[in-house]
């Protein structure tokens, strides 16, 4: 069993006697991590947290490993449920000590100063912990995951807040967010180093003017196999080989297929990577030289060929896309089907970026697998291989 005592303030947001009271702290993400837990959606029914994504999570760790001044100064939400802290107030021993400072700050029916003390055992679920994350676990698991500083965080905890109120919080907080307009953002910058300003905000995974911070992240991330291969002005030092139009293509039809990512560009980079670096795996030679797979149209077709087989085994629950583990080792069975053979061949048509050879390409990829699983020639009934005689 293991104590924690936090010094901070108790505060009582309104008068009516059945508003849960507030205590703000400051601790380290790592220590908070030991103790605060998640009470997920899809494995409680009284859940107030959404799936962990892991692309979310380490999203913030690059962030903070992007520039040695970012900080991160938005609060986490945490609820400690009925019974299980007790608040001790010091807000007599502090004012005799500093009675000329008001330390209140003219809130003194409403706060009061004291310390929040707890116990937990370490080897508690995550879902039985001491408090539940409302808001903020992406923020917390990130910063707990940052190796390099033992970041402090501040915390906004839920006193004896039952399970309705934390409900109640999740849903209001989550449906208030409003992002900020561009004009908005132009207004805040004008007096500033804009030039500056976008290659910080680029650097922490932020939008703005041109450059896409998702099309920068597959262009610059070690993790992505189109590194350096992007054809842009921003790629200054690379290969400049694929057309960032097919990147945007892929990009928009991963959207269309999974509409969830339309909101989350960290899981949207993460799955399309995943998918990618296991189409890279499987075709080493034909990958980042001139030749037929790198053509625009060919990215484009075999990228939609795979998201819609991802899609219907993640309808079926036999995939997680926010798994990129799981995303990859999915992709390669289906690569296996496809030999490299036909991307060597040549092919009956000139290679022309438009939607009937986009279609063409697709149905041959869906004949190909039929003929490798049925143990067929493996160019039988295509439309596009040339086999000599």
């Amino acid at each position: 069993m293991e104590t924690r005592q936090y010094f901070g303030w108790r505060l009582t947001q309104r008068t009516d006697p059945n508003t849960v009271p507030l205590f703000v702290f400051y601790a380290r993400a790592k220590d908070i991590h030991q103790w605060a837990g998640i009470r997920r959606i899809a494995d409680f029914a009284e859940g107030t947290q959404r799936l962990l994504r892991p692309a979310r999570q380490h999203a913030i760790t690059r962030f903070l490993k992007a520039d040695p001044v970012n900080t991160i100064p938005n609060s986490i939400l945490v609820a400690f449920e009925p019974n299980r802290v007790a608040f001790t107030p010091l807000g007599e021993k502090i004012a005799a000590c500093i009675p000329e400072v008001d330390f209140l700050n003219g809130c003194h029916d409403r706060l009061d100063w004291g310390f929040l003390e707890f116990s937990f055992e370490s080897d508690e679920p995550e879902h039985l912990r001491a408090a539940v994350i409302v808001d903020g676990q992406h923020r917390l698991y990130g910063m707990a995951d940052f190796a390099e500083e033992d970041l402090p965080i501040l915390v906004v905890s839920l006193v004896d807040a039952d399970i309705q109120e934390q409900a109640f919080q999740f849903i209001v907080i989550n449906n208030k967010a409003v992002r900020v307009p561009t004009d908005n953002v132009k207004a805040i910058i004008a007096d500033l180093d804009e030039d500056r300003l976008q290659a910080r905000l680029l650097k922490a995974g932020v939008s703005y003017g041109e450059i896409s911070p998702v099309l920068r992240d597959i262009n610059d991330l070690e993790s992505s196999p189109f590194q350096y291969l992007l054809k842009w002005p921003y790629n200054r030092d690379g290969t400049t080989l694929v057309p960032l139009t097919a990147i945007e293509q892929a990009l928009r039809y991963m959207r269309s297929v999974f509409s969830f990512l339309e909101e989350d560009e960290d899981s949207l980079v993460a799955f399309f990577c995943a998918i990618w670096r296991a189409i890279k795996a499987n075709y080493p030679d034909l990958w980042g030289i001139e030749n037929t797979f790198m053509k625009k149209v060919n990215i484009n077709a075999l990228n939609e060929y795979i998201v819609e087989r991802l899609k219907f085994a993640w309808e079926l629950n036999l995939l997680d896309i926010f798994d990129s583990d799981s995303v990859e080792r999915q992709v390669l069975s289906i690569l296996e089907l496809l030999p490299q053979i036909f991307w060597e061949a040549d092919w009956s048509i000139s290679i022309q970026d438009n939607a009937n050879v986009r279609r063409m390409i697709k149905e041959d990829l869906t004949k190909l697998a039929e003929n490798s699983r049925l143990r067929h020639q493996w160019n039988e009934d295509l439309e596009l291989p040339v086999i000599g005689e």
